[in-house]
């Protein structure tokens, strides 16, 4: 199989291996990767900077992905072999597992995939894993009411985005908070208004929308005690980065992306079904791996960029 190795820290000496085919262990299913998403964890990953969270016992090289899409080629014990020859979406959690998916071929717990329907290319469906758990993981910490006002800021980012989808999908009230030129594309995604973040003090931005303040927000644009303001009294706040202290009796939390298998069966149905926008900023063969991290660790937009085998 081919694979993305990491031996030293660095885009520059990213390397792609052509490594021993792995086989199932029992409970385990082997995915041929027909995509994998490059996410920010990933660079956090070949640059180095993200070694403080990497598993216990882990050692170089290291293969970084937490996402894959692609098709079961073989079924360990234990696992029902009806699911070879499925096309799945497959998710790990790199900093618990250090077992990445940037791969051609990848194990994974037969638990960790999902079985999506043709029709949605292989790109789009990568996309979904760790951006779309960790918007499903945030809303779920928060809990809200099918009444309830929720305030999602970054909107049109990675997770952002899929968080006011899943909002809006669940009934709820979406306030987006968003930079000017992106209120039309939160409004898209099912925001039922969006505050421009241009505007300075959100409090008072988000309450000419919603008087009595929001029930809840949650921050996935790290704007830490700022996106505090908007809440009302006895609120809730879940962020996806760093807490900050709570104030006004306002319950704060930090949401991790996990492996959630109504989640991201969820996910899956909502995005094979156009309910969920799932979009690529650019592919690359694994050839290209030095130029796709490059580009990834450049690139500030909604839209994934995804490595192909």
């Amino acid at each position: 199989m081919r694979a993305i190795q990491v031996a030293r820290f660095g885009i520059e000496h990213l390397q792609v291996q052509d490594l021993p085919d792995p086989s199932p262990a029992p409970g385990e299913v082997l995915i041929a990767t027909d995509a994998a998403t490059i996410n920010p964890a990933d660079l956090g990953i070949v640059t180095g900077s993200a070694a403080s969270r990497f598993p216990p016992g882990a050692v170089a090289p290291y293969t970084p992905g937490w996402d894959l899409a692609g098709r079961v080629l073989a079924c360990g014990d234990g696992v029902d072999t009806a699911l070879a020859g499925s096309r799945v979406v497959g998710f790990t959690i790199w900093f618990v597992t250090g077992r990445g998916t940037q791969a051609s071929l990848v194990t994974l717990p037969a638990g960790n995939v999902v079985v999506a329907p043709d029709g949605l290319p292989a790109a789009q469906l990568t996309t979904i894993g760790l951006n779309g758990l960790t918007a499903w993981r945030g809303l779920t910490d928060l809990n809200p009411a099918g009444s309830d006002t929720v305030v999602i800021t970054g909107a049109t980012g990675g997770v952002g985005g899929f968080a006011v989808e899943l909002a809006a999908a669940r009934g709820l009230t979406v306030i987006a908070v968003v930079r000017e030129r992106d209120r039309d594309e939160a409004l898209a995604l099912g925001a039922s208004a969006a505050v421009a973040a241009e505007e300075g003090d959100l409090g008072a931005a988000v309450r000419k929308v919603a008087p009595g303040g929001a029930d809840a927000v949650l921050d996935t644009a790290s704007l830490g005690a700022t996106a505090l303001s908007p809440v009302r009294d006895g609120g809730r706040y879940v962020t996806v980065t760093q807490v900050p202290s709570p104030e006004r009796d306002i319950s704060v939390a930090r949401a991790f992306g996990r492996m959630d298998h109504e989640g991201l069966t969820t996910l899956v149905a909502m995005a094979s079904s156009g309910r969920l926008h799932t979009p690529v900023a650019a592919e690359f063969g694994v050839a290209e791996a030095r130029r796709v991290y490059d580009y990834a660790s450049t690139w500030r937009g909604r839209g994934r960029v995804v490595l192909t085998f």
